[in-house]
């Protein structure tokens, strides 16, 4: 078998290019894409080149569609979004912020969003493999997940250019021109340091399934062993309610709840009305999202800001910005972090605080 030519000198990858192909069916760099565009028949291409044109493309693995291509021209406006797997219930704050912000920002640059959701189940990077032979993108924005990490690899593979968003810190940095993250501490450390947790009270932090552990470092190292934790089903109101309920009968002396997403502490608010337990006199609560979506639903909610909307705006900026500057990012083997976004207290009326 003959050698990839096209090279990704950065990463140090084999790809395979139009004229790959074209070399190993031993035809021109045009005929190569006349038949994979369908336009052998009207072109009078012969059945046998199309055919070695075609098994040449299958062998190397090549994207006749590949962004690269529409890059060079110029012709696509499209930018793609590929988030990680969507949870059970889609309709969440986390999933309407980061779509919506995307839409109108990409709108806004005169691009136009693809979303596309890693698969639930499965392995391997197929799904990338579909959406770069249906549609041309000028490069994609990745929600960091371990296994978008693989299909990042895969477009950087292909030559498209991936902005990496993450909405905690980083556990890796994936290949790429740019990477920008939420840094979770600062706003849970300005909320949960002027908690007022008397001596010999507890507090437990209620959280979701795989839930993000830096949010839960600050607490641990404010709290230490006055801390419980426990894990809800999901991270829905009716579950962040039975969290609660699971608390109040398990954990003596409670004196705060510290939600882990908004949407729990709607639950525990409503669980502790229930049983008739005023907050914040008798149990302070704090959330932690401060979604758009939420606005209203619970006013006056003390809770942590986590600026899902800022985040995918900067990321939609740096790929767009790279697509259409006069000097483009370099393709790395880890993308370097080109911004990092603080979450932010929000001070309300549902938590005892002292000041610091």
């Amino acid at each position: 078998m003959a050698p990839l030519r096209g090279v990704c000198e950065t990463l140090g990858v084999p790809r395979a290019s139009r004229s790959d192909v074209a070399h190993r069916a031993g035809v021109a760099p045009t005929t190569v894409s006349n038949v994979l565009n369908g336009r052998a028949e009207v072109l009078r291409i012969s059945p046998d080149t199309a055919q070695r044109v075609r098994e040449a493309a299958h062998e190397l693995g090549y994207i006749p569609q590949a962004s690269a291509r529409a890059l060079r021209g110029g012709t696509s406006h499209t930018i793609g979004l590929l988030l990680a797997a969507l949870p059970p219930t889609p309709y969440v704050p986390v999933v309407y912020d980061v779509l919506t912000a995307a839409m109108t920002r990409t709108q806004q640059r005169g691009h136009l969003t693809l979303p596309v959701a890693q698969p639930d189940s499965g392995t391997g990077t197929s799904y990338v493999d579909q959406m770069m032979s249906d549609v041309d993108v000028a490069g994609v924005v990745c929600e960091y997940s371990q296994r978008n990490s693989e299909a990042g690899r895969r477009l950087c593979d292909l030559d498209v250019p991936v902005v990496w968003m993450s909405f905690s810190r980083p556990q890796e940095l994936p290949p790429g021109v740019a990477h920008v993250y939420v840094d979770e501490r600062p706003g849970v450390e300005e909320v949960l340091s002027q908690v007022d947790l008397p001596r010999g009270r507890r507090i437990v932090a209620v959280v979701g399934p795989v839930y993000r552990p830096e949010r839960l470092v600050v607490a641990r190292r404010i709290f230490g062993r006055r801390l419980d934790i426990i894990e809800a089903d999901t991270w829905l109101p009716d579950s962040g309610a039975a969290a609660t309920r699971q608390a109040l009968e398990d954990i003596p002396r409670l004196d705060a709840i510290f939600c882990t997403d908004d949407l729990l502490a709607i639950g525990a608010m409503r669980a502790l009305a229930e049983a008739k337990i005023a907050v914040p006199d008798d149990i302070s609560v704090i959330g932690y999202g401060g979604y758009s979506i939420t606005e209203g639903i619970e006013a006056g909610m003390t809770t942590v800001h986590w600026p899902l909307r800022d985040l995918t705006i900067a990321a939609i900026d740096a790929l767009v910005d790279h697509v259409e500057g006069p000097a483009p990012l370099r393709q790395h083997k880890h993308a370097p972090v080109t911004r990092v976004i603080g979450t932010t207290a929000v001070i309300g009326r549902t938590a005892r605080l002292r000041s610091v």
